[in-house]
């Protein structure tokens, strides 16, 4: 069983755009969504618990606090949520949550923006571009935006992919947002493209990227050691997308 444990019910996130972080290929959704969370100074609302979230308790620096290891967080004025999580869900129970989620999705009429980077090579410096996927008036939403569809066709696995695949299957609008990455290294330029070319322009939000740039060596050595973890686990347990092409 997956549960969505509402911890400030005197929030309403009816009607919002969510930003989801889970880790995966570059860390690039994580990195993206614990950047809108500090930028817009967001509040926790909610933690998600149960099977396929290990039960470890994550702590943040200079507070006494302990929390859950999946968590969402709001910020009203913006109509905007995001789920941060410190870990991967496991393999076999990212079906059961993506259920669980796309439910809670759509109970309250929420837009999920769902995020995955492309193992690709990318020079340092070079700002990739963002191509974008969409279910049911999802793809109105990237059309407006004027996020480029994929070149090529592809696969998504991992939690985004259950994610994307339920939303289809729920008949749940729905984005997904891809971007070129270094599969062994945290990739804050990643990040920072999917804020200003997908997440800003369909969120209907102004989220500065500047310290994502001025700041990518501190935050890709503060994530190094994730990144490290996730390329040992299990390649499903971390959202990542193919392209098609690269294997025919």
């Amino acid at each position: 069983m997956v549960e969505i444990r509402v911890t400030d019910d005197s929030v309403d996130p009816t009607g919002a755009t969510l930003i989801e972080g889970m880790p995966g290929v570059g860390l690039v959704g994580k990195i993206a969504t614990d950047h809108l969370i500090d930028e817009r100074e967001m509040q926790e609302f909610a933690s998600v618990r149960g099977d396929g979230i290990p039960p470890v308790t994550v702590f943040d620096g200079s507070a006494r606090s302990v929390n859950s290891p999946v968590r969402l967080y709001i910020d009203e004025e913006a109509e905007l949520v995001a789920l941060r999580s410190d870990v991967p869900v496991h393999v076999m129970d990212a079906p059961l949550f993506a259920e669980r989620l796309t439910d809670w999705i759509d109970e309250h009429d929420v837009l999920p923006i769902y995020l995955g980077g492309l193992a690709a090579e990318r020079d340092a410096d070079e700002l990739p571009s963002v191509e974008g996927i969409g279910v049911g008036d999802g793809q109105a939403h990237l059309a407006d935006a004027g996020v480029a569809p994929p070149d090529d066709g592809g696969m998504i696995s991992g939690p985004c992919g259950a994610l994307l695949f339920e939303a289809a299957d729920a008949d749940v609008e729905a984005v997904g947002l891809m971007v070129d990455t270094n599969p062994r290294f945290p990739d804050p330029q990643g990040s920072h493209a999917l804020i200003e070319q997908g997440i800003n322009p369909i969120a209907g939000v102004d989220a500065d990227t500047e310290r994502l740039v001025d700041q990518a060596e501190e935050i890709m050595e503060q994530r190094k050691e994730l990144a490290q973890k996730m390329q040992q686990a299990d390649r499903h347990e971390a959202s990542q997308v193919s392209r098609t092409g690269m294997f025919q």
